[in-house]
C-alpha cells in the first residue's frame, strides 16, 4: 500500500494544483473496453471516479477481464488535456491525449494457479462526445507498458466510458 501511496499521491496533488482557478466538476463513470496483450483478446469492464475542469481531466479507475481461467485487475490514474480545443469549441465532439499510470494483477487458476503483480504505464488519447450537462461519452486507446509483470509486456486497450457529472 505505501508503493502505491507513493506512486498516485504526489499525481493526484499535480493534477489539482495546475487549474487551481477553473471551476472542478466531479464525475462518475462506468467503463468497458477490450484488453489485447500477448495475443489475448480479453473483454473487461470497470467503474471511474475523476475530476474536470476546462482544459484538464485526471480520472482513478478499476477494471476487471476474464478470459477462461486467465482474469486479470487494474487500478489506473489516467490524466488527460484536450487538443485543438479552438477547433472543436463550438462542436460537442472533443478529441484529447494523455498518460496512464497503475498497478495489474494477472491470476492465472488452472492447473497450477499463479499470479503475477506489476506496473503499468502509457499514454491515451480519444474522442469524448458531450450529449449534455451532466454525461458524455468517451471512446479512447490505451497503449500500456508494463514492469515486473513477468507474463505480458504490452497492452492495448479500446476503452468506451459513459460518464455522469455531478
Amino acid at each position: 500500500m505505501k508503493k502505491l501511496n507513493k506512486l498516485f499521491l504526489p499525481i493526484l496533488l499535480l493534477t489539482s494544483a495546475i487549474h487551481a482557478d477553473d471551476k472542478i466538476y466531479s464525475f462518475m463513470g462506468i467503463q468497458t473496453s477490450v484488453a489485447k496483450f500477448e495475443n489475448v483478446s480479453t473483454p473487461t469492464v470497470g467503474i471511474k471516479y475523476g475530476k474536470q475542469s476546462k482544459n484538464m481531466r485526471t480520472s482513478i479507475s478499476y477494471n476487471y477481464g476474464a478470459n477462461g481461467s486467465d482474469y486479470y485487475q487494474t487500478l489506473l490514474i489516467q490524466m488527460d488535456t484536450g487538443v485543438l480545443a479552438n477547433t472543436f469549441r463550438d462542436i460537442a465532439l472533443k478529441p484529447y491525449v494523455g498518460v496512464t499510470v497503475g498497478v495489474m494483477q494477472q491470476n492465472d487458476d488452472s492447473l497450477i494457479p499463479t499470479r503475477d503483480r506489476g506496473y503499468v504505464y502509457g499514454i491515451d488519447a480519444g474522442l469524448t462526445y458531450i450529449l449534455n450537462d451532466a454525461v458524455d461519452l468517451d471512446l479512447g486507446y490505451r497503449f500500456l507498458k508494463t514492469s515486473k509483470l513477468e507474463n505480458i509486456s504490452k497492452i492495448n486497450d479500446l476503452t468506451f466510458s459513459m460518464h455522469y457529472f455531478y
